[in-house]
């Protein structure tokens, strides 16, 4: 069984969590306009993170098949 994508993607979701949370930290505390690069790099983790997540179970589910 192939988890490794399983995991990045798991990771990758993580990580894009806890950006979303520190920029709505951010903007509270703040008010700066640097939260928007902090929104758009989490947006980008979720973007890769969700389908390696979606590619590592649709792989491990077929392997269990055979």
């Amino acid at each position: 069984m192939n988890t490794r994508l399983i995991r990045a993607g798991i990771g990758l979701l993580a990580a894009g969590t806890v950006g979303i949370i520190f920029a709505v930290v951010m903007e509270i505390m703040t008010a700066e306009p640097i939260f928007f690069i902090v929104m758009k790099i989490t947006a980008g983790l979720f973007g890769v993170g969700g389908p390696l997540l979606g590619i590592g179970i649709a792989r491990s589910r077929s392997k269990k098949g055979r």
